[in-house]
Parts: C-alpha cells; structure tokens; sequence
C-alpha cells in the first residue's frame, strides 16, 4: 500500500511537471511567433519601400532616356542642317572662284593665281613641312626620350631656332609630345619671316639698301590712302579753288534770279560764305573718312514712312513736328499728309576690322508735311512762275544748273549720291 502511494505521488509529480514544461513551451512558442511576424511585417515594408523607389527610379530613367532621345534626334537634325549649310557654302565658294577665274581669263596680259589654287598650294607647303619634320626630327625625339640628348651640350646655333618660336609656343615649350609642332612651327614662322611678310621674296635690286624695296612699300601704303594722298598734291589746292569758283558763281547765277536787287558781289559773297565753302570743307571731310558716308533723298514710300523723317509742319509755320515712334495709322498721324522732300539725310557705313557695319542715319532726311486736314490750298507761286517760263521746246529735260552736266573731279561733289534712297 504505501508502495503505491509513492508511485501516485511521483506519477503525480510527473504529471505537473509535464504541464509546466508545455506551458513553458507553448508561451516560448508564442514568443517566437510574435517576433516572425514582427520581422515578417518589416520585411514586408521594406520590401513595399524597395518597390516604390524601384518604381520612381525606373520612371526617372525612362523620362532621362526619353530625354537622350530626344537630344540625339536633335543633334542629328542639327548635323544634317550643318552639313547642308556647309555644302551651300562650298558651292557658292566654287562660284566665286569661278566668277573670279572668269575675270582672270578676260586679262589675257595676266595669269594670277586663283584663290582655288593659291589654297591648295599652301596647303601643300604646310604637309611637306609636316612630313618633313616627321622624318627628320625622330631621331632627336628618339634620344630625348633615352637621355642621351640631355647628357650633351646644346649647340650655340640652336638659340635661334628658340627665337623663331612664338609668344604662345614659348609659353607651352614644357608640354611633352610636343616638339614635332613646336618645330613646324619654328620652320613656318622662318617662312614668314623671310619670304611671305615682306613685298618682295628676293631683292630687286643690286644695292645694298634695298632702295627698291622701300619704293614698294611706299607706293602700298600711297595706295591705300589714295584720295589722302592726292590732296597732298600741290596742285590739288588750285584745282580745288577753281571748282569752289565755279560752283559759287553757278548757284549766284541761279540764286539771281529770285533775288534781282542784290548787289551780284553782295550775293556772291553771301553764296560762297553761307553755302558753297561750308559744303566744300563738309565734303572733303567725309570724302577722307574711313568710314562711308552719303547722302540718301526720302524713299518714295516717304508718306508711310515719316517716323523715320524730320518732319516740318507747313500748317504750322514750318514748326518741326516730332512723329518718331508712330505708324501710318497712329492717331497722331491721322491729319498729316507728306508733300515733298526738303533735303537729304547723312548716313554712314562705319569700317571695323575691315567690315561694313550697318547703315546708320545721321541726320534723318528733311520732308514737308502739313495736319491741317483737307483739300491743300492751291495758289500761284514762284516756282510756277518760273516753271511756265520755260521754254516749251525744252519742257522739263531742261538742266537746273550747269554744275550737273560740267566735268567735276571725283568725288568732288555732295550731290553724287543724290539718287540714293532711304
């Protein structure tokens, strides 16, 4: 019996201790798969994170190679527009060098080189240089780049090679691989020097100051100050008085006329001081500038265009009214009618660098207008007057003044670009 109660009692023991050991595991158990589906769940949103930015990554490089695309469709486009310019520019160069030879050939006493053929022989000159210095100079490179060269003195004469190098070429003469260039260069600048820079390659002369050479180049720079130079001339101040005389004594002959009862010394005088010197000195003046200048009458679309005229109002005394800024149908402009030109603006086309720069207004050509509105009141005049007592035999081919059928030296008048247009 108490053999028995000792087996209960252990088998009891046995017992609880098996139900706290499957507490314990089944609240391990728990444990555990509370944190798996923590993890499960971070996972999860880092995965959803990774997605997105996967996304918007694979947007943002579709968008930039959607971007490449489209620059490379561009760039091909602006290559073929290149290409086609270029070819546009080639053809018209080969027309100019035709038109050019053309001329050439029309000069049977000349045979000039073209600018075709001048091209290509310089080009030549340069590859001979080139291949030149190819073959000949490896064999200095060659020991430079063992060590040998620098173990040598170098040559007295080799200090004028450095002269012959350039201000830029002096300032790289350290960079590496670069002597083949820094030689070619030295041999064109030799060129330069000795043939191509001067007016003549070879001495014209036997004498020993080169009398002919400096002939030369005083006649070039003769040459291009031409009209300077010829107003040096001693005789140029004569020929000049004598057409000042001439062109006075003109314009009193005509002035005359509507002033009968001045004394004809009185108006001369007046004449020459007030008008005829005064354009003269202009003239001359222009005429020696560097830059162009002219005289351009009003366009004859004058009545659409008067914003760009100095306008005098005739329904105001001749006042000038200011209709800068305004158009043909601005209300400022609804009453003003154009009549006629009174004078010629002065315009210019200045020389930069050896180009034309844009043609730019002076002083605005001079035109009459009236904004009195209406019908133009009509009444005798003295241009009439004199207008009906012409001649009929003559009618309107008759000469305003000698001075536009007399033989005048070049560029010796204002008047000669009358017929411009502005």
């Amino acid at each position: 019996m108490l053999r028995y109660l000792q087996l209960l009692t252990q088998g009891t023991d046995a017992t609880n201790s098996g139900t706290a050991r499957h507490h314990r595991n089944r609240e391990g158990s728990d444990t555990t798969t509370e944190q798996a589906s923590s993890h499960a769940n971070g996972l999860e949103d880092k995965l959803t994170s990774e997605t997105h930015l996967r996304r918007f990554t694979e947007t943002v490089l579709d968008s930039r190679q959607q971007e490449i695309e489209d620059r490379e469709m561009e760039k091909d486009e602006l290559v073929l527009r290149v290409e086609a310019l270029e070819n546009e520019l080639a053809s018209t160069q080969r027309q100019l060098e035709e038109a050019q030879d053309q001329v050439f050939r029309l000069q049977p006493c000349r045979k000039d080189i073209t600018e075709s053929e001048a091209k290509d022989a310089y080009k030549t000159l340069v590859g001979n240089v080139q291949r030149w210095v190819e073959n000949r100079a490896g064999h200095v490179i060659d020991e430079l780049e063992t060590g040998r060269l620098m173990s040598r003195a170098a040559p007295p004469e080799g200090s004028r090679l450095v002269t012959l190098l350039r201000e830029q070429s002096r300032r790289c003469i350290n960079v590496s691989q670069s002597d083949e260039f820094q030689i070619m260069g030295a041999i064109m600048n030799y060129l330069h020097i000795t043939m191509f820079s001067k007016s003549f390659y070879c001495p014209l002369d036997d004498g020993d100051d080169g009398g002919t050479a400096v002939w030369i180049d005083e006649l070039e720079e003769t040459m291009s100050q031409l009209q300077r130079a010829l107003t040096y001339q001693p005789a140029f101040k004569a020929r000049r008085q004598r057409y000042i005389n001439f062109v006075v004594d003109d314009l009193t002959s005509l002035l005359s006329i509507i002033v009968p009862r001045t004394p004809p010394a009185d108006l001369q005088a007046s004449v020459r001081r007030s008008i005829v010197e005064p354009a003269a000195d202009l003239v001359h003046q222009l005429h020696l500038a560097p830059s162009i200048y002219s005289l351009k009458w009003p366009a004859r679309s004058a009545s659409t265009r008067l914003e760009v005229y100095q306008c005098f109002n005739l329904a105001n005394g001749g006042t000038p009214i200011d209709l800068s800024g305004t158009k043909s149908s601005s209300p400022a402009r609804r009453n003003v009618m154009y009549l006629f030109d009174i004078a010629p603006g002065l315009f210019v086309e200045r020389i930069e660098d050896g180009r034309k720069l844009g043609l730019k207004a002076i002083v605005k050509p001079t035109v009459l207008v009236t904004n009195a509105g209406g019908d133009i009141s009509q009444g005798p005049t003295v241009m009439r007057w004199l207008w009906d007592g012409i001649p009929s035999s003559q009618g309107s081919s008759r000469s305003a003044s000698r001075a536009s059928s007399a033989r005048r030296p070049a560029g010796s008048s204002v008047s000669s670009s009358g017929r411009s247009r502005y």
